[in-house]
Order: structure tokens, then C-alpha cells, then sequence
């Protein structure tokens, strides 16, 4: 049974064990570099959102999968104690839990390797029962599971339903069904570029045409990094605004999409509109950039203006 049936916000999504190695530059094909330092750390981008939600005051409830095995206790009692709601983790007996190995450079850019473990598990079956009864304002999904799960996720009736394409899979008959329920859709420049089929996109002027080349009805929102994010407020065919991040001394940008979609989802279960939302996101983006990590801890020292209650 969900612990709370009516939260604000329902994450749908993956939970992984992270093991970051921090280095000067990432290696290239063929090349070896010697890590500066190890940190070992709960990660996964529904895992993250969820987390980083709650940590901002959002009443959040979490679906997704974990082995029969100490990291998933670990997992999930981190999850719990940043006050996350864990009933709907599916516990899979002949699974490990999802994994992740992340390299993250002296400049903040970061390569990840995840293997799916648990999370490849988790069926449409378990989120539709997982789901029943529940009235969230937002449901946010990303493509760390199976399509299949994120298809029954975008069908829970009378939530805005925010899709994070990442990674993004090989075309699919189903990821075409999902973003037919998309209400937010919310890649980065290479995720729309997939989408798009199109050139990875580099100025602002290519992410424009390239986003208005999507056969997309939903509004669209493209995170830039540290030029901040890229509104459709009225669909791929309306009028867009550069929303800016501020200026910061990044240290670790891999949790910074997980952060910036998190907030995202805060700001419009409180009732800010996207523009407003938006730029709540690329500041709380931009400053987990400061701190190592993909996942977002009560033990981070976050400032005030930051929280949303």
C-alpha cells in the first residue's frame, strides 16, 4: 500500500549505487587515467529526483525497483530518511540492484556507465497497481526503465505529466506512445538532437530550429548546462525564452539534469508557472553543480532561498 496516496509529486524511475571516480580529464578511447578520488554514493535518476524533491520540502512518492540485497536496503533507507515515500520499490529477488560508474573531471564534465540491475524489472503491471488510488499534481518519469513502465506512468488521469528522455533509446514504438501523453517534455541539447534526428545543435539559434523541427504538441523545456535552459512555454511552434543559471564553480555536474528536473516539478506543484519554475530549476541545478554527488542529501548545506517550503 503507498504510504501517502495523494503526494504532490510521484516519481517514477531508477535507483542505482553510484561509484564516482574524480579525475583531471575524462580518459579518451584507449587511454587510462589514474582517479584522484573514489566516493561511493546512492545515485539514479528517478532516485535522484525523488530525493532531491523531498529534500526541498515537496511531499514525493517514489516507484521503482531494487534487488533483494544489501544495496537496496541501503537504497532505500536513504531514501526513506530524506523523507521520501518507498512503499511502491518493487523488491526483486533474482536481480541485483541497479548500478552506475561515473567519471567526473577536474572541470565538472562527467561520463556515466549504468547497468540496469533491478530497475530493467520493473513491469507496467507493478506501477498500475502501485499507482491506484493516487492523485499526484506531477508525475515525472525518465527512460532509466523499461519503456513500458513509463508508458503506464503518463497515464495516471489528472497529473502533468513530465517526461526526462534520458538516456534515450533507439527508436521505439513506444517512446512514440509516451510522448503522446507527454505534457513537459524536458531533454538536453544531445536528447533532442535524438529525438529530432538531427545534428547535435550548439547555439542557441540551432537548438531553436531543431526543437521546432519535433513533432511534439507539449511544452517543451531544453536544459543547457551552465546557459541555463531554453522555454517553449506554448509548444515547439510558440514563442521561446532563454532562462539563465547563475554563475557558479562547478565541481560535479552529473546529478545537475536530475536537480534541475526535480525543481522543476517543485516550483509547479506549488503553482508557479513554467517561467518561474524554470528559473527556480537552473538555480538549484547550478548550485548541486558545487558539491559531489549525483544525489542530493539532507547533509548538503543548501541555501535557504532554495526550499520550497
Amino acid at each position: 500500500m503507498i504510504s501517502n496516496p495523494k503526494p504532490e509529486v510521484l516519481v517514477v524511475g531508477s535507483v542505482n549505487a553510484d561509484v564516482s571516480y574524480m579525475m583531471p580529464d575524462l580518459p579518451g578511447p584507449g587511454e587510462t587515467v589514474l582517479s584522484t578520488l573514489r566516493l561511493d554514493a546512492p545515485g539514479g535518476k528517478g532516485a535522484n529526483q525523488a530525493a532531491a524533491l523531498a529534500i526541498l520540502g515537496i511531499d514525493v512518492e517514489f516507484i521503482s525497483a531494487v534487488g533483494d540485497d544489501e544495496s537496496g536496503r541501503t537504497l532505500l533507507d536513504g531514501l526513506k530518511i530524506a523523507g521520501v515515500g518507498v512503499s511502491g520499490v518493487a523488491k526483486i529477488g533474482n536481480e541485483t540492484t541497479g548500478s552506475a560508474v561515473i567519471l567526473v573531471s577536474d572541470s565538472g564534465e562527467n561520463s556515466i556507465v549504468v547497468h540496469a540491475g533491478a530497475n530493467s524489472a520493473l513491469t507496467s503491471e507493478h506501477v498500475r497497481i502501485a499507482v491506484s488510488g493516487m492523485n499526484p499534481r506531477i508525475v515525472i518519469s525518465q527512460l532509466e526503465i523499461p519503456l513500458r513502465a513509463v508508458l503506464e506512468a503518463s497515464k495516471v488521469e489528472g497529473s502533468t505529466f513530465i517526461l526526462n528522455p534520458a538516456p534515450m533509446p533507439k527508436s521505439s514504438t513506444e517512446l512514440e506512445l509516451i510522448l503522446k501523453s507527454v505534457d513537459i517534455l524536458v531533454p538536453n541539447r544531445t536528447e533532442l538532437a535524438s529525438l529530432a534526428g538531427k545534428p547535435l545543435p550548439k547555439s542557441i539559434k540551432e537548438v531553436v530550429a531543431c526543437a521546432q523541427s519535433l513533432d511534439f504538441g507539449g511544452q517543451l523545456i531544453v536544459t543547457l548546462g551552465a546557459e541555463g535552459a531554453l522555454v517553449f512555454a506554448e509548444g515547439v511552434r510558440g514563442t521561446h525564452r532563454v532562462v539563465s543559471a547563475p554563475k557558479v564553480n562547478a565541481v560535479d555536474t552529473s546529478g545537475a539534469g536530475d536537480a534541475f528536473c526535480a525543481a522543476l516539478a517543485a516550483g509547479l506543484a506549488q503553482g508557479l508557472d513554467i517561467i518561474q519554475a524554470t528559473a527556480r530549476a537552473c538555480e538549484f541545478a547550478a548550485w548541486t553543480t558545487t558539491q559531489h554527488g549525483a544525489q542530493v542529501s539532507a547533509g548538503m548545506h543548501i541555501k535557504p532561498e532554495l526550499y520550497f517550503s
